[in-house]
């Protein structure tokens, strides 16, 4: 497989360093503007709001930017298989202490799911239920009006926003697995809803780059996943 090659047009090399510029660019103003640190562990709703709607936009456009940049530098053939040696003891004690690994971007986009999959049953809010001030019962966030300033606990987002940041900064190691992956026969990259770059944190100049670079994507990949 590593004879497979992509040569892209010109506009979407340049299209592909564009767009990692302007993730990169948005990343570092999403964590100056709000103050979100690695360990940040609540933040406002409307922050996890707006961060939301970015990371929906930025993980997909990053995921064909890496995609296009390891088709470009060709595939690679599957690693071979490392045999543990029964003498080597595997445990915790192995690992360094002190340096926790950072997230790790998620590069392969699984399947869309069950398309004849029964939606979720409706939930009905009656309002806040009578409790017991002296009674072990804990409330339902759900029953309470939601306000923008509501503190709410904001792990995930944040842990996904680094993942993005150390994807944009190991980019290489990112390609380096792409390349190895892209043999497969499996898609590795789904095609996008047609709304997800209509509006949003993404200029409307941004947007339309990142529809070029979902078509682009979307056309390379049968030539290399065509077995």
């Amino acid at each position: 497989m590593s004879d497979l090659r992509y040569t892209p047009p010109t506009e979407i090399r340049s299209a592909v360093w564009l767009m990692l510029n302007v993730l990169s660019l948005a990343v570092i103003s999403l964590r100056e503007r709000f103050g979100i640190a690695p360990c940040t562990p609540f933040l406002p709703r409307h922050v996890l709001s707006s961060l939301s709607s970015f990371l929906a936009q930025a993980e997909p456009a990053l995921r064909r930017c890496l995609y296009l940049s390891a088709a470009e530098l060709g595939a690679l053939p599957a690693p071979a298989a490392i045999m543990a040696s029964p003498y080597r003891k595997s445990g915790p004690g192995n690992a360094v202490a002190g340096s926790p690994t950072p997230p790790t971007f998620r590069l392969f986009e699984a399947g869309s799911g069950r398309k004849d999959a029964s939606p979720p049953p409706k939930t009905f809010r009656t309002g806040p239920r009578i409790r017991f001030l002296d009674g072990d019962d804990t409330p339902d966030i759900h029953e309470y009006d939601a306000h923008s300033d509501d503190i709410l606990p904001a792990r995930a987002l944040v842990r996904r926003l680094a993942a993005m940041d150390h994807a944009l900064d190991h980019r290489d190691v990112y390609i380096r697995k792409l390349r190895r992956a892209l043999g497969a026969p499996r898609a590795l990259l789904k095609p996008i809803g047609k709304r997800l770059y209509r509006r949003g944190p993404l200029s409307f100049l941004q947007c339309q780059t990142a529809r070029a670079l979902e078509a682009e994507a979307q056309a390379v990949q049968p030539h290399f996943n065509s077995s």
